[in-house]
């Protein structure tokens, strides 16, 4: 099968530190503290010591690891995005819609679930008018949406898929999947689960499921 969607996931950047060294362990350190402050005071907000406290090693150690706060926030928004973008995988004309877009669905409800914070850092990035990721959206996320996309118009060629343009097609799905992280407070209030994670999400995952793969008039393909 031709692959229809090419676009090339942007670079992590590389870590400078073997794999499994102390250099490495407390690398990562560094970026879930950061992940975690990030998310709750945005970028303007963070500050150096408190995330080098969070990941608990001074501020003269941490900036050994990331020479400056931008530096660091810009490799944790990198590593999101990868996973975002890669969680919809390889696109085909001959793929099923329905199997396509359930995964799709599927795997980004796991990604709230598993990465809240990420989701959150992102929210807070883009409400701020997308200060620091302005360019990637401009850019690189156009390019994905429009070859992504170009699938998605093929179904729709063929009536397998409602009429709707690709992009609002992300969109819906992009905004349904990460409500669960981004507004978990609120949920939470309303719903009063016991266990957020095994109350809220299976079910919602069902739910999005639904009602997109109706919404979005998937049919398989004979």
């Amino acid at each position: 099968m031709n692959t229809l969607s090419t676009y090339t996931l942007p670079s992590e950047p590389s870590s400078r530190f073997k794999a499994g060294s102390i250099g490495e362990k407390n690398q990562q350190k560094v970026l879930e503290a950061a992940l975690t402050v990030f998310s709750r005071k945005g970028f303007s907000g963070a500050r150096i010591d408190e995330i080098a406290k969070a990941a608990g090693m001074s501020k003269t150690n941490m900036l050994y690891y990331f020479k400056t706060k931008k530096e660091l926030y810009q490799f944790v928004i990198v590593r999101v995005l990868r996973r975002w973008l890669g969680s919809l995988g390889d696109l085909h004309s001959q793929d099923q819609p329905i199997d396509v877009i359930t995964e799709y669905i599927t795997n980004k409800m796991q990604l709230s679930q598993q990465y809240p914070e990420a989701s959150r850092l992102i929210a807070m990035e883009i409400m701020a008018g997308a200060p620091v990721i302005g360019n990637f959206l401009q850019t690189e996320l156009h390019t994905w949406v429009k070859q992504k996309g170009h699938v998605f118009l093929q179904w729709q060629r063929e009536g397998l898929m409602a009429q709707i343009e690709p992009a609002h097609v992300f969109f819906m799905i992009w905004a349904l999947t990460q409500t669960y992280a981004d507004f978990e407070s609120q949920i939470s209030a309303v719903v009063k689960p016991n266990d957020y994670d095994s109350e809220i999400y299976p079910p919602a995952t069902h739910y999005a499921i639904e009602v997109l793969v109706r919404g979005l008039n998937l049919k398989s393909r004979l």
